[in-house]
């Protein structure tokens, strides 16, 4: 086949499309849900189970025979949330479940449809929409769903729809994530059923004293520019309240210090016992959570570190009497479990996310390392059992029956792309699923080192054909280099891209300097009020440190970067700061100016800009722009509403009045992310092109 490796990626989006996803099990055991959409090159996920009795893989719906329409007609809000998740597949994309596993509810194009498992059958209903989000209540019983004015409820078979809030404000959204929810506190969700299946917390969401953003296209004049409420840092947020709501319409408000507690974080509500709400202060220096008491909030936990607290997923959670919590200890520098107050967990094992957690202990995802993650059970005493191998490995919860504990596992290695979906039953594989993803055509060769005084995690690529020794080949380095995005992982999906760029000719470099995750509290914080020092300082160490590995394959007289989002902010910053070892950049939708970016991604590791208007002048990219001397290519999406146009734009400007040639490279249409086979394709050519050009 001819197909390019740039256009194979694209036309998979990434290789998700045909590879099993949204795994759940029946409390029964009897089936294992999960979404898969036909093959490699198809968009549109189906609801599938696998019949653990009959041993085989079920389509239970296909959203094509559903949709008189095969084209999704999306209503605004679930686009939106669909961004914000960076989801780019079709069809069903997530799912609801009872707490029998056995009923589910999910929208396509903005329309309701549940699916009985037991019976095979599916049905549309026919209620109010748009519908997103809906929730299935525990006892199957309810389905509940945002229009995003309202919350909606009827019965399991569409009967007795009623409007369980009253809204007519087109600034005020009910049962949705907020912007800030959503994009930088990972919480997707706006409402949660009560264990009784009797009442909902709602969140309500006013974003009317928010700036309001004009997100345009100026290849498409003819459309109307879209009003996005964006509070960039400094600015005025969106007020977020949670309501309690009954199944008849009646309304209370959940109360708390909204004023010094701006930030929603989480709501879990487990059987038998209060509702967890955590809140977090502005500078989120403090998280609370709190117990609901009917709708009385009581504080049970006050987290606080004197620079800045991250969202932790799966926690806290109950366990009978105890709280559950994953907490930075300074004093082991170890991200580790508390059971209350005491540490459970060892130090040196960082847990980055809670799965699970019962009388027997905990299931986690830890690292020791920061290149693994891996799936292990600790007991209360905090004795450790891995639960995975070497590798990148994901788990669901696990589901006790009255014989057999079951859960589903993925991993994936760094020796080849093979990736396992796995059926465990008491940690015995009973089924491995399908999955009809295309295979990348790279054969990737990494190679892994840690740089610098800092040991830094490194991978280093060459050309499948290269001949150690044999010449000396330009740098290409592809970092992200912020918080939350580890790239170097023992995982070799994560490399597919940078060998395909090596095999254009160049050594790949990637580098995960300070602030990206899995290496402790101190690692995580070294880049307080810093974005410029420890992260450039860790990029130049691992370039001058892989040169010195490999001292005839390496010419550091020819380097180039590029990243996106934080990567494309530290590409540009790169060839601004220190051009004496960064000779070309390609810099993909950067933040050039962190006044421009929101609220509690920019305040939680800036500080705010009126307190700190040093450190943000210290980081951004807009003064530097006279000391442009190496070749720069801005590429920006129009239509992104995450890092949105003006940043490229405004940095394009500050260049051209300085008189400092560069490129600018405007993507209509195009968000944050680049889902358009032929602009994906294009973008890794181009980069190419750019570098080859420049490195002569």
């Amino acid at each position: 086949m001819n197909e390019t490796y740039p256009r194979q990626k694209a036309a998979t989006r990434n290789f998700q499309l045909g590879a099993p996803r949204s795994f759940s099990i029946t409390a029964d055991g009897a089936y294992a849900v999960f979404l898969r959409s036909d093959h490699g090159r198809d968009a549109a996920n189906s609801l599938w189970v696998f019949d653990v009795a009959q041993n085989v893989e079920r389509k239970v719906v296909d959203p094509r025979e559903l949709l008189a329409n095969e084209d999704e007609d999306l209503p605004a809000a679930e686009r939106a949330r669909r961004e914000r998740m960076r989801e780019t597949t079709a069809g069903i994309t997530s799912y609801s479940s009872d707490n029998t596993g056995l009923r589910i509810a999910f929208a396509l194009s903005g329309q309701l449809f549940v699916t009985d498992l037991a019976s095979g059958v599916t049905n549309h209903l026919d209620v109010t929409g748009p519908i997103i989000a809906p929730a299935i209540s525990p006892d199957g019983s309810h389905v509940a769903w945002s229009t995003s004015a309202n919350v909606h409820v009827c019965e399991f078979d569409g009967s007795n729809e009623r409007v369980l809030t009253s809204n007519n404000d087109e600034r005020i959204t009910w049962g949705l994530a907020d912007f800030i929810g959503s994009e930088e506190l990972g919480r997707m969700v706006g409402f949660w059923w009560a264990p009784t299946s009797d009442s909902i917390i709602a969140e309500k969401c006013d974003d009317s004293a928010v700036n309001v953003w004009w997100i345009s296209d100026a290849a498409t004049p003819h459309v109307e520019p879209h009003a996005q409420r964006y509070p960039a840092a400094g600015t005025t947020n969106a007020t977020v309240e949670l309501h309690k709501l009954d199944l008849h319409g009646n309304t209370t408000r959940i109360v708390w210090d909204n004023e010094n507690y701006e930030y929603l974080v989480s709501v879990r509500w487990q059987a038998d016992r209060p509702a967890l709400i955590t809140v977090a202060s502005r500078d989120q220096r403090t998280f609370v959570t709190y117990a609901l008491d009917g709708v009385q909030v009581n504080a049970i936990q006050t987290l606080h570190d004197d620079e800045f607290l991250e969202v932790i997923p799966g926690q806290p959670r109950w366990v009978g009497e105890s709280l559950i919590s994953v907490r930075d200890n300074r004093e082991t520098d170890t991200r580790q479990i508390f059971c209350n107050e005491s540490p459970v967990s060892p130090a040196g094992i960082q847990v980055m996310a809670l799965v699970d957690a019962n009388v027997t202990g905990y299931t986690a995802i830890t690292t020791a390392t920061a290149t693994d993650r891996q799936v292990v059970h600790i007991s209360p005493d905090g004795a450790v059992v891995e639960l995975s191998q070497s590798g990148v490995h994901s788990t669901t919860a696990p589901v006790t029956t009255d014989s057999d504990t079951l859960r589903v596992a993925v991993g994936s290695q760094l020796s080849d792309f093979t990736k396992s979906y796995q059926l465990l039953r008491n940690d015995e594989v009973v089924h491995e699923f399908d999955s009809f993803a295309e295979t990348p055509r790279v054969d990737v060769r990494v190679n892994m080192l840690t740089t610098g005084p800092h040991t830094v995690n490194t991978a280093v690529l060459f050309p499948a054909d290269h001949i150690m020794g044999s010449q000396k080949l330009p740098v290409m380095m592809r970092p992200y280099g912020g918080p939350h995005g580890a790239m170097v992982l023992n995982s070799a999906h994560y490399f597919a891209d940078d060998q395909w760029f090596a095999d254009q000719g160049f050594v790949v470099i990637i580098a995960d300097n300070r602030g990206t995750p899995g290496r402790g509290p101190a690692w995580d914080h070294a880049i307080f009020h810093d974005f410029v020092t420890p992260v450039l300082d860790d990029q130049v160490a691992a370039l001058q440190e892989v040169a010195k590995h490999y001292p005839a394959d390496v010419d550091v007289t020819r380097v180039g970067i590029t990243g996106w989002s934080f990567g494309g902010y530290l590409s540009a910053l790169a060839v601004l700061d220190r051009p004496e070892h960064f000779h070309v950049a390609v810099a993909g939708a950067p933040v050039t100016e962190w006044k421009w970016y929101d609220t509690a991604y920019t305040e939680r590791y800036l500080g705010h800009p009126d307190s700190e208007a040093d450190v943000y002048h210290a980081n951004s990219l807009m003064h530097r722009a006279n000391e442009l001397t190496r070749p720069l290519m801005l590429i920006h999406g129009l239509s992104d509403d995450n890092v949105v146009a003006a940043h490229s734009l405004g940095l394009s400007g500050e260049l051209l009045a300085h008189r400092k040639p560069h490129t600018v490279l405007p993507l209509s249409g195009v968000t944050h992310m680049t889902p358009q086979e032929v602009v994906a394709e294009n973008l890794m050519l181009l980069t190419v092109d750019f570098f080859t050009e420049h490195m002569q």
